[in-house]
């Protein structure tokens, strides 16, 4: 009977002492607000995982407001009225409001869903991925969501950048920042266009 309740009162403390560690934890709350949770040191863009601060920061995720009559650019002025993208600024605009990459312009332009409450079967399999429904007509990538064919198309485009980053993100985190941006990292003296190096690739 001792033995039983020694056994009880340590699964209860290690229960407590689980709870106390992941009582901060708020990535289920930041994966539905392309947030970052500072207990796990994880950030999401469409509950794609991002485990650097600094390529997450440079994901910029969220809209900026702007003075419309601060813009120089055409360009920007028409996107601006059409919720369109400039090529030339690398900037685009939903509802007034300022993204610095083609990535946050689309998932600005899409919206999080609950993955647990879709029913289509083709839809749930686009949402362990990436994929269109032809007969819900909605694109998906993970629980992004987007209702136009085209922009999914380029949302993906972008979302494999991401991922390249991701990927580099074990041997240069400043060449992870540089895939996502189409800049150059310092260290490895490396310049990136469209997730690639269009360098001579580090000797490592």
């Amino acid at each position: 009977m001792k033995k039983i309740a020694t056994t009880a009162f340590t699964v209860m403390l290690l229960t407590g002492l689980a709870a106390s560690l992941y009582a901060d934890c708020s990535c289920e709350l930041v994966k539905k607000e392309n947030g970052w949770c500072k207990e796990c040191k994880v950030g999401y863009v469409a509950s794609i995982k991002v485990p650097s601060e600094a390529l997450f920061e440079a994901l910029d995720a969220h809209g900026h407001d702007i003075d419309p009559k601060r813009l120089r650019c055409d360009s920007c002025k028409k996107a601006l009225e059409t919720d369109g993208f400039c090529d030339r600024c690398r900037m685009g605009f939903v509802k007034k409001q300022a993204y610095l990459s083609r990535l946050t312009y689309y998932v600005a332009r899409g919206e999080v869903r609950d993955t647990s409450k879709i029913t289509c079967t083709t839809c749930r399999k686009n949402a362990e991925s990436h994929g269109w429904c032809e007969s819900c007509k909605v694109g998906r990538i993970g629980n992004f969501a987007l209702e136009n064919k085209a922009d999914l198309k380029e949302a993906q485009k972008a979302f494999k950048i991401l991922e390249r980053a991701i990927r580099t993100l074990g041997r240069c985190e400043t060449c992870a920042v540089a895939t996502f941006t189409g800049g150059r990292c310092r260290l490895c003296k490396l310049t990136y266009r469209d997730g690639k190096p269009v360098t001579a690739k580090p000797k490592r």
